[in-house]
C-alpha cells in the first residue's frame, strides 16, 4: 500500500503535548493517534458544528441578540407554516 506523509507546522507546544498525552491515554503512539483522528474525520459525514460554522459567524458578525434571532426565526417559521 502506497502511503504519504503530512507534516503539520504551527502547532503550539501545548497542543502537541495534549495530543501526545491523549495518545498515551489510549495506549497509542502520537502518530497512531493522529492517523486515527484524520481517518475518522474523513470517514464521517460533516458534523452540524462544521456545517453551521459559517452561519454562526454571520450571526455573530451581525450583532443581533439571541432574543432578536429567536424572534426572527419564529417569524420565519410562522410564515412557512401559514403558507402550507
Amino acid at each position: 500500500m502506497l502511503t504519504d506523509t503530512i507534516e503539520v507546522s504551527g502547532l503550539s507546544k501545548a497542543v502537541v503535548e495534549a495530543v501526545s498525552e491523549r495518545a498515551k491515554e489510549i495506549g497509542a503512539t502520537t502518530e497512531e493517534y493522529v492517523r486515527y483522528l484524520i481517518e475518522e474525520d474523513v470517514a464521517s459525514p460533516l458534523s452540524a458544528r462544521v456545517l453551521y460554522a459559517p452561519v454562526r459567524e454571520q450571526i455573530k458578525a451581525s450583532g443581533i441578540s439571541d432574543d432578536e434571532l429567536d424572534e426572527l426565526l419564529e417569524e420565519a417559521r410562522e410564515e412557512v407554516y401559514q403558507e402550507k
